[in-house]
């Protein structure tokens, strides 16, 4: 048995790495011509039903609960004339009272995660629009995969950004993180080393060549 685990060939690492393109290329591309068109929107939806699948999902998910089947089946033997023991109409009523109003609680919740989810999906951001050539303001769920963001002081991250720049000297931001994990304190990111080395490189590049010329 342990030769046979041995011999047996080990499965290929997943590669979860990607890969991101800048979206001022593609401005304007459509369909097939975007390459982060694979990549998931900015839009937060926490609601839990629709118009048309209230009605039977909060049903499905209130007769999960053995208590209301139990009355419900109880309510339904005062139909058999053999086994009633109260008119049929008074034994259903306290069962449709109870699924009514747990109905109208979960639907005012759902209701209020709509009306939270709209107004963080339409809070402003700034990003980097190629057609204008500076940065404008868009909506939350306007931020797609590859777009740069432009972030001021004590402004809320509108998603996951990778830190390209920093008005800091030594090219850090201070992050706070209560909203996630409910820790108060600072975190410190940086640059990203690579990407920085890479802008040196050019404006070293840049001004050997206005040297030169």
């Amino acid at each position: 048995m342990a030769k046979a685990k041995r011999q047996r060939k080990k499965k290929p690492k997943e590669n979860k790495t990607r890969t991101v393109h800048a979206n001022i290329h593609y401005d304007n591309a459509k369909g097939e011509e975007n390459p982060n068109r694979h990549y998931a929107n900015n839009k937060i939806k926490t609601t839990k039903y629709t118009v048309l699948s209230f009605l039977p999902k909060n049903l499905f998910e209130q007769f999960h609960r053995f208590a209301n089947v139990y009355f419900v089946f109880i309510a339904l033997l005062n139909f058999v004339p053999v086994v009633n023991a109260f008119q049929p109409e008074l034994a259903l009523a306290p069962v449709v009272f109870i699924l009514s109003v747990t109905a109208i609680k979960d639907l005012w919740e759902d209701y209020r995660r709509h009306r939270s989810d709209k107004e963080i999906n339409h809070m402003d951001c700034l990003v980097y629009s190629r057609e204008d050539k500076r940065y404008v303001e868009k909506y939350w769920k306007e931020v797609h995969v590859g777009d740069f963001v432009r972030l001021r002081c004590n402004e809320i991250l509108p998603a996951d950004v990778l830190l390209l720049s920093s008005s800091d000297p030594d090219r850090l931001c201070h992050i706070e993180t209560a909203t996630l994990d409910g820790e108060t304190n600072l975190k410190q990111r940086q640059v990203v080393r690579s990407f920085f080395e890479l802008v040196r490189l050019k404006h070293m590049f840049f001004l050997f060549f206005f040297f030169f010329a």
